[in-house]
């Protein structure tokens, strides 16, 4: 995943291109609706993000300027959270485990919330990736045995134009159905 990312990165203009190139390229506001049946997802995401099928559990990804966006689709054998309480230990194992994956990652802000008519997490963090000063927004949401995961990574300077953008339109419009059919790529 990491070394994908870099690669992501590079191709996406953060190798030597300068920072404010991709400060002006600006989003319409205009969005599309992209579906994965495989994955049981369906998701509006801002028109200038590409998303193209990846294989699985990763159901997509998108770049634009220097943002990635993924999508991810997990099937879970353990309970997902049926109460306020469960989702609270959730986000605390979370919350560990983000800050375990990487030395560099720093927890910003955590929460709970309801999306696609489930129970959902929210973490926000920095991190530095290859040099790079990242900020990532995650959204777990969990329906029937599954979990799905979209992710926006930023450098930390245009994270906020970009996070604005994306979070109120995937959280107004994703919808998902817990069956995760695809083996590979979705």
């Amino acid at each position: 995943m990491i070394a994908w990312l870099f690669a992501a990165l590079a191709l996406a203009g953060c190798g030597n291109d300068r920072p404010e190139a991709s400060l002006r390229a600006e989003l319409s506001g205009d969005s599309r609706q992209v579906s994965f049946p495989r994955a049981g997802l369906e998701v509006e995401l801002p028109r200038e993000f590409d998303a193209r099928p990846a294989k699985a559990p990763q159901v997509f990804r998108a770049v634009y300027g220097r943002a990635l966006v993924s999508a991810y689709a997990y099937q879970r054998d353990e309970q997902t959270p049926l109460d306020d309480e469960q989702l609270g230990a959730a986000l605390t194992r979370l919350e560990a485990a983000a800050e375990e994956r990487s030395a560099t990652y720093v927890l910003r802000s955590s929460g709970t919330a309801e999306v696609a008519g489930g129970r959902a997490l929210e973490l926000i963090g920095d991190q530095i990736i290859s040099g790079e000063r990242l900020r990532t927004h995650s959204l777990h949401v969990f329906d029937e045995g599954a979990e799905y995961v979209i992710e926006l990574l930023a450098p930390r300077r245009e994270f906020l134009r970009f996070d604005r953008a994306l979070f109120p339109l995937v959280e107004r419009t994703l919808a998902v159905t817990g069956a995760i059919r695809a083996a590979r790529g979705s």
